[in-house]
């Protein structure tokens, strides 16, 4: 009875800070220009790996999906450097896991993963500056493409106002900004104009009098950030986050007590959690309950830090993608450097936590206030979220895709035999 208390007031700090996540991610999008990052990337220097790892923290993409958009950078002039560090931070972290990790772990915890994240990527950019500026320039399997060729309503024929017409960026500038809050007002004006006097009888309109687009409002905004956030990014994460929830509940429930208090215990789990992370695919947000998880049960946050770290960032699928894209040395700095400074963060970590006396642990382990009326309301929202997308298929295609990140390890076990 216990141990379902304690898993419930996890799973409750979850929903306020997923939504503000999701809507950051929304805002994030429409309203970053892929100009302005990319223009800041074509170096390799530390300026230039330290501006794209600093990009990709807020980022909500899995690493599976930062791969074709890191490819596009490449094919745009960003360095190999940027390219690495922004391969890093990107799946690492994201709004919505920073957040997530501030409710189950608190604001310290917060502050780290984002640290050690862009440690990593700084670390592994300059390392590939000095290891990869005499490899010839290596030639992308892919085809530069459009931000319209992915499923995005801002590219739809009747929403072109949202584009960029020449990077063909789906963003909303300053400009279209300030011309939506006039257009906003205008129409708001008229109608509250329409209500005070008696709407005359319209003629039928001729082919002069029809509109070409509708106009950009902030309403139109909202609706767009609205749906990357809560349709786009929510169908990428929900199934994995749910799966993340179960893992952590198997983990609560199945494993035992105080399974780290013997001293082969201590340097084990640092292994075990890389092991588990390397090859595991899930995303920033799902291993968040499956950390919090472990550390309930006695695994240190040191290496609970290192499955947060490596369980987003490295699968078997990623490696395979960065490997086609730009090679096997990249693709071996880029593994080494994830592994290398995790585990020495999440070593020293725990040596800090040790000399100082200073604890973190999952926010469901220790005593917090009473649940109120928001947090459920959060939670009725999430709800209502997970059941909307469900009934649209979304947790199905987000299984399926899934399932299809592992089907390259099965066709190489097939292969061996």
């Amino acid at each position: 009875m216990e141990k379902i208390e304690q898993f419930g007031k996890l799973l409750l700090e979850l929903p306020p800070w997923l939504l503000l996540g999701l809507l950051l991610a929304g805002v994030i999008h429409v309203f970053v220009s892929r100009h302005a990052i990319l223009r800041w990337l074509r170096k390799d220097n530390l300026a230039s790996v330290s501006t794209s790892a600093a990009m990709g923290i807020p980022l909500p993409l899995c690493s599976c999906s930062v791969v074709p958009v890191v490819a596009e950078m490449r094919h745009k002039g960003a360095s190999r450097s940027a390219c690495m560090s922004f391969l890093i931070t990107t799946p690492e972290t994201g709004v919505d896991s920073i957040l997530i990790t501030n409710a189950l772990f608190g604001w310290v915890a917060a502050i780290v993963r984002p640290f050690v994240s862009f440690t990593t990527a700084v670390v592994a950019g300059l390392s590939s500056v000095g290891l990869l500026k005499k490899e010839p320039s290596e030639e992308l399997a892919v085809q530069p493409q459009s931000s319209c060729q992915v499923e995005d309503d801002c590219c739809d024929e009747e929403k072109h106002d949202f584009l960029d017409p020449v990077e063909q960026d789906c963003h909303i500038s300053i400009r279209q900004l300030k011309q939506a809050t006039v257009n906003t007002f205008s129409q708001l004006n008229e109608r509250i104009r329409s209500w005070r006097r008696p709407e005359p009888v319209m003629a039928a309109p001729s082919d002069s009098e029809f509109q070409p687009s509708v106009p950009l409002t902030l309403g139109r905004i909202a609706k767009h950030v609205f749906r990357y956030g809560f349709v786009d990014i929510a169908d990428d994460i929900l199934t994995a986050m749910l799966i993340g929830i179960f893992l952590g509940a198997v983990i609560t429930f199945a494993v035992p007590e105080g399974i780290m208090d013997s001293n082969y215990a201590t340097w084990l789990q640092y292994p075990v959690m890389l092991l588990l992370g390397v090859p595991l695919y899930i995303c920033a947000s799902a291993s968040t309950p499956i950390a919090a998880a472990w550390v309930l049960k006695g695994v240190s946050p040191g290496a609970a830090l290192i499955f947060l770290m490596t369980g987003p960032a490295t699968n078997t699928t990623t490696i395979a993608m960065i490997l086609k894209q730009f090679g096997a040395r990249f693709a071996t700095i880029y593994v080494s450097s994830v592994v290398l400074v995790t585990t020495l963060f999440g070593i020293a970590l725990d040596v800090l936590i040790f000399m100082t006396g200073f604890e973190i642990f999952a926010v469901a382990g220790h005593e917090h206030e009473d649940i109120n009326i928001f947090t459920w309301v959060f939670v009725a929202l999430f709800v209502a979220l997970l059941i909307w997308r469900s009934l649209d298929g979304a947790l199905v295609r987000g299984w399926n895709e899934m399932f299809s990140n592992f089907r390259p390890v099965f066709s190489d076990l097939r292969r061996a035999r």
